[in-house]
């Protein structure tokens, strides 16, 4: 069954933020990301909403719970510990 990945964060710099997520496009294909949607809101450019989906639950529960990941927000400017779900599609 396929899965999506819902993550929100809270950033630094939304600029800073998004320029590091739009270079790590590859990683997250290598993780099993076929897709993903980004949200933010104009009156408050800190918080930010990102759908990534996959063929499959387990590649999004191995991704959302990677080490990597982790470390790939860090560095991006994710402050404090985002808010991750995964939920089932049909």
């Amino acid at each position: 069954m396929a899965a999506i990945m819902i993550v929100k964060a809270n950033v630094e710099s939304y600029d800073h933020w998004r320029s590091a997520f739009d270079g790590r496009h590859s990683f997250r294909k290598e993780h099993g990301v076929t897709r993903e949607e980004v949200f933010c809101s104009p009156e408050d450019m800190t918080v930010v909403l990102v759908l990534e989906f996959f063929d499959s639950l387990d590649q999004a529960r191995a991704f959302a719970g990677s080490a990597a990941l982790a470390e790939a927000m860090k560095a991006s400017g994710v402050i404090g510990t985002p808010h991750i779900r995964v939920v089932e599609t049909d």
